[in-house]
């Protein structure tokens, strides 16, 4: 049975029996062929290694992973939902959500802050926006380091409820963060809240940091680019504007004025850099 064992006044870490370390290296086989795109023989490792251990979390999880890639996602999301029970179940009376810490840097602790976040993106894919939002601000409180890059799905959320004051907070949290959901989210949020000075001086420092965001949310036409790969993320790169645009595209053109004043930003800009030159 899992539990949590207090390392720190406000830190906690998973505990787990003997058998999870036994089973660990037919866990990674399962992990190692899921990889490799055997779907098939990593779904039944993974159930086998349930069969001995049933609340092992990260087997639960990658099992739900290879249900989703089989588009069996109302079972996928069933096996998250199993895994949080489980994990909260762990929690003791004193452990205070929001005051209490479950970070990331404790390796035992990832399986079940991956199975939050696996059960928080099945939510808002299944459009349910506000159910999955808490459970994104639930890993923030938990790991404010925020490792998995939650920001950036709080920011979406809370922008898809128009709820621009939260998602200028999620900026303050992270002020030195590069991240385009956090940066051009800033700037957009200052925008659509009238204040505009400030939004200006958001959207200066946003380009200048991610300039291929810009240009690629002023485009009339959209292409992955090239050096896109799966799972992997070029920061600064053509592939991270692209997937921004993809997400985020659609709050800048839903008020007719936000690409506009992108674009006088940009002329701005250049003939600052021209009459300085």
């Amino acid at each position: 049975m899992l539990k949590l064992s207090r390392v720190a006044p406000h830190e906690w870490v998973f505990v787990y029996p003997n058998m999870y370390d036994n089973l660990m290296d037919e866990f990674n086989a399962g992990c190692e062929l899921y990889e490799e795109g055997n779907l098939g023989e990593a779904k039944r490792i993974f159930r086998a290694v349930l069969a001995q251990m049933p609340d092992h979390l990260d087997a639960i999880h990658h099992l739900a992973l290879v249900l989703s890639e089989q588009s069996l996602f109302d079972e996928a999301r069933d096996l998250w939902e199993q895994t949080v029970r489980i994990g909260h179940k762990a929690f003791p009376q004193d452990f205070e959500i929001g005051g209490n810490l479950l970070e990331w840097g404790w390796l035992r602790n990832r399986p079940f802050l991956r199975c939050l976040h696996g059960l928080a993106l099945a939510r808002y894919e299944n459009g349910e926006t506000e159910e999955a939002l808490k459970l994104f601000q639930e890993l923030l409180s938990l790991n404010p380091n925020d490792n998995q890059g939650v920001r950036a799905m709080v920011q979406e959320a809370l922008f898809k409820l128009d709820r621009f004051e939260d998602a200028l907070e999620i900026a303050r949290q992270y002020p030195n963060d590069i991240m385009p959901e956090t940066l051009y989210g800033r700037a957009l949020a200052l925008f659509k809240l009238g204040r505009r000075r400030e939004a200006t001086a958001a959207l200066q420092k946003a380009t200048k940091y991610l300039p291929l965001v810009r240009k690629e949310l002023l485009k009339t036409r959209h292409h992955l680019p090239r050096i896109a790969r799966s799972n992997v993320v070029t920061i600064g790169g053509a592939d991270e504007a692209y997937y921004y645009w993809e997400q985020w595209g659609r709050f800048w053109k839903e008020d007719d004025g936000a690409l506009e004043w992108l674009r006088g930003i940009i002329r701005q800009a250049a003939k600052t850099h021209r009459d300085t030159g």
